[in-house]
């Protein structure tokens, strides 16, 4: 069948929730999908951040399929050997003592939030999140997302999250008062447009949770997991959260949602307060096992520090070369966003619609950035391809 007899398909079927390119993606190797009418596609949003270590990465492909022919499930009643694994690696490789597991970034989130609140006590019980943060989809979550679009046509939200606009850290404080319980922010915002918020800014909010007795919570969703050039993107920053959360890319393409904190936070949730029938599943635990085992390989974190820095450096001479429509790149590591000018914004969609008729996979993020995300083992050359045909599409705009 080809690819729009499959679309044709899927829309006598599917919910409309999704915007989706008019392609059936039937395999992937590396940094490159193909659709069923045979054609390649060279991936740099690697399912937006998720398939880090390339799509059908074969130590991860034997991880899983060598699991699930001893084990697939037996539910959190009881322990498994790959779910163990992989909460040894998280703790002995960040601040946290303690693991766990969901199957999302919307569930680990929703754990952090009914965390910070079961912790704080009886009365705390709002959080302070940043305009333009992205947090999922679940009514908490996109509750404490503080973009109003995410919110329209669900209102009422469920109480208890408060907004303030990012880059002085006293509109922060102005919003603590005796019912608040943690701050959350993610460190670089993904959906929000490729923005760093900065070490002196991250560090004055953790300055704040210590002056008023808060929680810092980092959302690493999608700067986690090598992302930024470490295995989370609190390292760069100096500064340590009390909890954090991660999903994504941690077992590359399989559904997993890790939170992680200290031993004494991590003591409030007791038998009974929280749990997650699927978290931790073994197949995908051992799929992420696999992952931050290749991750923590001598060299490979370091290798992509220069491939981001290669690829940034690519995205500014396009910059230069078409002022008109981009006016510089933010980011860290391999999370990088080309900056749009006011009549770049306005070719944003046409933009990522174009490249992806001459092959290439990008998307548009915060109605300001060009996002690239691709797999950590993106090559030089697969960048230079992009930039390549990048130019050519500015080229016609512009």
């Amino acid at each position: 069948m080809s690819n729009a007899a499959w679309v044709a398909r899927g829309e006598e079927v599917f919910v409309g929730n999704y915007s989706r390119f008019p392609a059936t993606m039937v395999r992937g190797q590396g940094c490159r999908l193909w659709d069923e009418d045979g054609r390649e596609y060279l991936d740099f949003l690697a399912g937006i951040a998720v398939c880090s270590l390339g799509h059908c990465h074969p130590r991860v492909t034997e991880a899983v399929v060598a699991q699930a022919r001893s084990l697939v499930h037996v539910s959190n009643l009881f322990h498994t050997r790959p779910q163990i694994e992989l909460a040894e690696l998280l703790t002995a490789n960040t601040f946290a003592d303690r693991v766990f597991m969901a199957n999302s970034g919307a569930e680990v989130n929703e754990a952090a939030i009914k965390l910070a609140r079961i912790h704080s006590g009886e009365g705390r019980y709002e959080i302070i999140s940043l305009t333009g943060s992205f947090h999922g989809r679940t009514l908490a979550t996109v509750a404490a997302t503080a973009q109003p679009k995410f919110h329209q046509g669900f209102e009422p939200m469920p109480q208890g999250f408060r907004y303030a606009p990012y880059g002085d850290p006293g509109e922060v404080e102005q919003l603590i008062g005796d019912q608040t319980c943690a701050i959350l922010c993610e460190p670089l915002q993904g959906e929000g447009g490729v923005l760093p918020l900065g070490n002196e800014y991250l560090q004055a909010l953790r300055d704040l949770c210590d002056q008023h007795g808060l929680l810092l919570i980092f959302d690493e969703i999608q700067t986690g997991m090598g992302r930024t050039g470490t295995l989370f993107a609190y390292e760069q920053t100096g500064v340590v959260p009390d909890i954090m959360t991660s999903a994504k890319a941690l077992a590359n393409g399989l559904p997993l949602g890790a939170l992680l904190t200290t031993d004494e936070i991590a003591a409030s949730l007791v038998p009974g307060t929280h749990g997650s029938t699927f978290g931790g599943n073994p197949v995908a635990a051992a799929a992420a096992v696999a992952v931050l085992e290749e991750m923590l390989a001598p060299g490979f974190l370091e290798g992509v520090q220069q491939t981001g820095a290669y690829f940034s450096g690519k995205l500014n001479e396009l910059a230069a070369r078409f002022p008109v429509l981009a006016s510089g790149v933010r980011g860290q590591g391999l999370l990088l966003g080309l900056i749009l000018t006011e009549e770049g914004i306005a070719h944003g969609g046409e933009i990522v619609q174009r490249l992806f008729g001459r092959g290439m996979v990008i998307n548009f993020a915060g109605n300001t950035v060009l996002r690239f995300a691709p797999p950590l083992v993106v090559s030089r050359a697969e960048i230079d391809q992009l930039i390549a045909e990048l130019a050519e599409v500015l080229a016609e705009l512009g």
